[in-house]
């Protein structure tokens, strides 16, 4: 199954992202404490997963590396063999022109078998028996010696057959293991990938912590109601830029990474890169998203005695932390192009409710539904010079 994490974690990032934080079941303190143990335990056990694929990765490279030693071995030793084959038939040929040649040299002389005369002109019978078996030893001697010769050449030649087929049989291993390989490389990709989200998840996890304990909360407390207390209460929204133009509207949209998709926010750019908070508000979170955001700051606000948030994404550089207090007047950070981002811009979303609170729900708006801003139908960028400017 996790050769699939690899393609859901850029997906399960963004959805983390855009829904609301009311699927977290622990409201207390306590609970987050468990559900962010629980989170590091899978951190930690999928760090111990990937530097266990690193090693089986190792080994199994290792032995790829004495295949081809080997392979290039038995590939020497079968030349040698081939070599020792061609010099044994070169002697066997010899050897047979040889006692043809003496042969012919014995039968054949002047018209007449000096061979006979040989063995006929011997004085005694010792002498004549003697003459015979010097011939004969002489052709049985070159007889052994290419019998001899041609069993090497049968041996050498299984020696071959016996060669090619370890061949065969390395080049097989060495293509599982090549395959064994690509698919540990494929499963370590997809632990690293594993590892990164968790890693996020335990960042956030702890972020959220970290509010909560700040804020007084006790283990056993309801983090709901605990953790709002010191929230400022405002009035209304204004826009996040001094001045710029809107770039993309809340929306479906064709994404050049998604494709077509409902684009959780506004995107702002041009003009001043400062980014300010809309309201006055509590800093919720901080941080980065590799999927989505890239740096990015969550706010809660209290608008007339109603919840919302507002989300800022993709910012070159984060100037709260959370728990901080800020107002519209707080320069919360500079326009960026991090995380999923073509270029410089801001990207602007508001819930209702709060965002990233456990034991709330929070949906996406459109930021027109509370923010004034100039319209925008796709062609030229609607530009604005300042927050506060009515446009209708």
């Amino acid at each position: 199954m996790k050769k699939y994490i690899k393609l859901l974690v850029p997906t399960i990032l963004t959805i983390i992202l855009i829904l609301p934080f009311n699927n977290v079941q622990a409201k207390t303190l306590g609970e987050l404490k468990k559900a962010y143990e629980t989170t590091l335990n899978k951190y930690n056990e999928t760090k111990n997963n990937i530097k266990l694929t690193e090693e089986q990765i190792s080994s199994a490279k290792s032995r790829i590396d004495s295949i081809y030693t080997e392979m290039a071995q038995a590939e020497k030793d079968i030349q040698n063999t081939t070599n020792e084959i061609t010099k044994l038939n070169n002697q066997i040929a010899e050897k047979e022109k040889q006692m043809k040649e003496l042969m012919k040299f014995f039968q054949v002389s002047s018209g007449e078998s000096t061979y006979l005369e040989y063995i006929f002109s011997a004085d005694s019978i010792t002498d004549f028996i003697y003459r015979v078996s010097v011939t004969e030893q002489l052709s049985k001697y070159n007889n052994n010696l290419i019998d001899e010769m041609h069993k090497m050449i049968d041996k050498n030649n299984k020696n071959i057959e016996s060669l090619h087929k370890k061949e065969d049989s390395l080049k097989s291993l060495q293509s599982e293991l090549t395959e064994k390989v690509t698919e540990l490389s494929k499963s370590k990709d997809a632990l690293g990938e594993e590892s990164l989200s968790y890693e996020e998840e335990l960042k956030a996890q702890k972020s959220i912590l970290d509010y909560y304990t700040k804020s007084g909360c006790k283990d056993n407390e309801d983090v709901s109601s605990c953790g709002s207390a010191q929230l400022p209460a405002g009035t209304k929204f204004w826009r996040p830029l001094s001045s710029g133009c809107i770039t993309e509207n809340y929306g479906y949209r064709i994404c050049p990474f998604h494709g077509k998709e409902i684009h959780s926010g506004m995107d702002m750019a041009c003009g001043d890169h400062k980014i300010y908070a809309v309201s006055d508000g509590k800093v919720k979170y901080t941080g980065y998203s590799r999927g989505g955001y890239g740096n990015y700051i969550v706010i809660h606000h209290n608008i007339n005695g109603r919840k919302y948030s507002s989300l800022y994404g993709h910012l070159a550089a984060i100037y709260v932390k959370q728990g901080d207090i800020v107002n519209k007047d707080t320069v919360i950070g500079l326009m960026g192009s991090t995380g999923a981002s073509t270029g410089t811009h801001l990207h602007l979303n508001i819930y209702n409710g709060w965002y990233l609170q456990a034991g709330e729900s929070a949906s996406l708006t459109d930021p027109r539904n509370y923010i004034n801003f100039p319209t925008y139908n796709g062609g030229a960028y609607a530009r604005f010079a300042d927050r506060t400017t009515y446009y209708n």
